[in-house]
């Protein structure tokens, strides 16, 4: 038997280059990354009419300061989102998508449901099930191993 964590891991590479190919024919070869994973955030954060700044980014992504400030510059520089400055705390931005971004969501939002149902295909409702339940454990039990 294959030990889970060797299987997580050969299946997360699969995964991803999978979706690096597919999204870089459809020309979002941002999407893959976390720069798509940010560009998800804010979308929902807007459509729940949510103002999102810079630290709610760091939170969603569990990465470092260090490492949201360069995403946030790489992505502004890239044309996907824009900051304002809040007018009550100077040291604090807020993270807009641009325009053009919010226009080709759609797209990814249905490139990413393509994926999901390409992932699941033959795979019962039940067995489903039990995988969510499988994964929701090894989530607790690394959650509790990193709280150590």
């Amino acid at each position: 038997m294959e030990k889970p964590l060797q299987e997580l891991k050969k299946i997360g590479h699969l995964i991803h280059l999978m979706v690096e190919r597919e999204a870089k024919k459809r020309g979002f070869e941002f999407s893959a990354g976390p720069q798509g994973q940010v560009l998800r955030f804010l979308s929902h954060r807007e459509k729940e009419g949510k103002v999102t700044l810079i630290r709610d980014v760091e939170q969603e992504l569990h990465i470092t300061k260090s490492v949201t400030s360069n995403l946030i510059k790489r992505m502004e520089k890239n044309g996907f989102i824009y900051l304002e400055a809040s007018p009550t705390d100077k040291r604090a931005k807020y993270v807009y998508l641009t325009d053009s971004v919010k226009a080709n969501l759609n797209d990814m939002k249905q490139f990413f449901e393509e994926v999901e149902r390409s992932l699941v295909a033959g795979v019962s409702e039940e067995e489903l099930a039990i995988f969510f339940k499988v994964m929701h454990q090894f989530y607790e039990n690394m959650k509790k191993r990193s709280e150590e």
